[in-house]
């Protein structure tokens, strides 16, 4: 994962265990954050940008 890839975020919602949402977003900023481990600064399209670990996301459309 670098920044400029397209990702999706899914989380589970915490009211029904069987459902999920999804968000979709760019990868702005990448930060080490273990000896293994990253996290990912997405802005998503809804014009939030937050941390996530990279363990969490799916690269949807890499950047060149």
């Amino acid at each position: 994962m670098k920044v400029g890839d397209l990702v999706r975020f899914e989380s589970v919602l915490s009211d029904d265990m069987d459902r999920y949402t999804a968000a979709h977003g760019l990868v702005v900023k990448m930060s080490k954050t273990g000896h293994d481990t990253e996290s990912a600064q997405v802005l998503f399209n809804d014009g939030e940008a937050w941390w996530v670990g990279t363990q969490r996301l799916v690269v949807v459309s890499e950047s060149r």
